[in-house]
């Protein structure tokens, strides 16, 4: 007995553990994933930095552009104040050309229509004197002086207007290039960095999904770890049930033999009685010639009934009659066919997907009837029968009682529906493709 309790255990022990390896191999592969998300993420903060940074760039490049644009502009009003100061000035010059150019005709007329020469030498031959002759060729030098200074200053103003107007003209035409240069500068920073803050948008949207994505991981290992709990939750529970079977098993046991030593003990002493006694008879009847009885010992015949009541079980069968059943078995079938077709869902309790036990907590609960959520739980929900005992409405179970690992709804006539495993989806079965070990009659 020791030795098969051994065993169970060490056999409970190993499957805990390999129930436990799937555990930390698909959390770390979650803990892989979100590392990933974590890297991707900082990649894309890094390259928003970067781009960040060139926005800032081109900024500062777009400031000193709009300064340098200011500067021409107001250089470029100077120059039209300067400009519109310059065609005054031109406009007055002319005026003043026009002046000198009407005395200097006035002159020439003068010496056409009055006769007067400006010849030096017929000044000096009609002089009266040494005296009148030198004042004639002062007066003609000055004449003659004056017209030069006249003609030289009229050439002079208008080579001045021609040099005033062109440099303007130059001046206007530079600052009018370096706008339309500025201008082309600034449209291609504004361009770049129109490119920049799309480049920016459309990496703040990809880190916003890697967000959501990171998100979504962290929300399934949470989700797995909280079914791995449950699971671990329910391993122990098991566990814990075989040990308590364990034990009671090994305190029958020890009951049994101590049952089997006292009844080898009353044996032997009815035998010692008996055997004195046909000593005695024998005696006796060599002596008078008696007949020899030996009578039946009871203690054995009551052993034998014992031994016959503890052999009469079967199936998961107790040897009192199965109780009467007290839920609508009609119904609870009725309602367990309505999710025909229903997929398996490891853990799940709901229409979107069923586990076995979720299956028929489910079910059950619909019917008003409350059922604990797993499945070795559900074991103790009502009266342990044969499965042949078994009518619609029944629990059935595969496995040892306090560590099964399957439960279905019994419909009668040896069918039954349930939630099979994963890949597959709630359907009806029967005891030729799968038996159950024993049934449960709920209360």
């Amino acid at each position: 007995m020791k030795k098969r309790i051994l065993s169970f255990l060490l056999v409970s022990s190993i499957v805990l553990t390999s129930a436990a390896a799937p555990t930390l191999v698909f959390a770390s592969d979650f803990d892989n994933k979100i590392e990933e998300k974590n890297q991707e993420i900082s990649d894309l903060q890094n390259q928003q930095a970067s781009i960040q940074s060139q926005v800032a760039a081109l900024e500062s490049d777009v400031a000193a552009i709009n300064e340098k644009a200011q500067t021409l502009l107001q250089q470029q009003g100077d120059l039209r104040a300067d400009s519109e100061k310059l065609k005054q000035e031109i406009a007055d010059l002319k005026v003043r050309i026009e002046k000198r150019e009407e005395a200097i005709q006035k002159q020439a007329r003068d010496v056409q229509v009055n006769g007067q020469s400006t010849n030096f030498i017929d000044a000096v031959l009609e002089a009266d004197s040494l005296t009148d002759a030198i004042g004639r060729v002062q007066a003609m030098t000055t004449i003659v002086n004056a017209n030069k200074d006249l003609v030289d200053q009229q050439k002079a103003d208008q080579e001045a207007v021609e040099a005033k107007k062109a440099e303007n003209d130059d001046k206007l035409a530079e600052i009018a290039a370096n706008q339309f240069e500025l201008e082309t500068q600034l449209g291609d920073l504004q361009a770049k960095q129109a490119d920049l803050n799309v480049l920016q948008a459309e990496l703040a949207v990809q880190q916003a999904s890697k967000e959501d994505e990171k998100a979504d991981l962290e929300k399934q290992k949470e989700e797995y770890e909280a079914e791995q709990a449950r699971i671990a939750a329910e391993e122990a529970a098991a566990a814990a049930a075989r040990e308590q079977a364990a034990q009671e098993a090994a305190t029958q046991e020890a009951a049994s033999s101590e049952s089997s030593t006292s009844n080898s003990t009353t044996s032997n002493s009815t035998t010692n009685s008996s055997t004195t006694t046909d000593t005695t008879q024998g005696s006796s009847s060599q002596g008078g010639g008696s007949t020899n009885t030996t009578p039946s010992t009871p203690a054995n015949n009551n052993n034998s009934n014992n031994n016959q009541g503890s052999n009469n079980s079967g199936n998961g069968a107790s040897n009192t009659p199965a109780p009467a059943q007290t839920v609508n078995g009609s119904a609870i079938v009725a309602e367990a066919m309505k999710y025909i077709g229903t997929p398996y869902v490891w853990g799940g309790t709901t229409p979107d997907g069923f586990d076995c036990s979720g299956f028929t907590q489910y079910v059950f609960a619909k019917v008003g009837i409350s059922l604990p959520r797993v499945t070795y739980a559900q074991e103790f929900s009502g009266t342990v029968i044969s499965i042949n005992e078994a009518k619609a409405g029944d629990l059935l179970f595969w496995g040892s009682r306090g560590s099964t690992h399957h439960v279905a709804i019994a419909m009668g006539n040896g069918q039954y529906i349930h939630a099979p495993t994963p890949g597959q989806s709630v359907s009806v079965s029967s005891y030729s493709y799968y038996s159950p070990d024993f049934a449960v009659r709920v209360n």
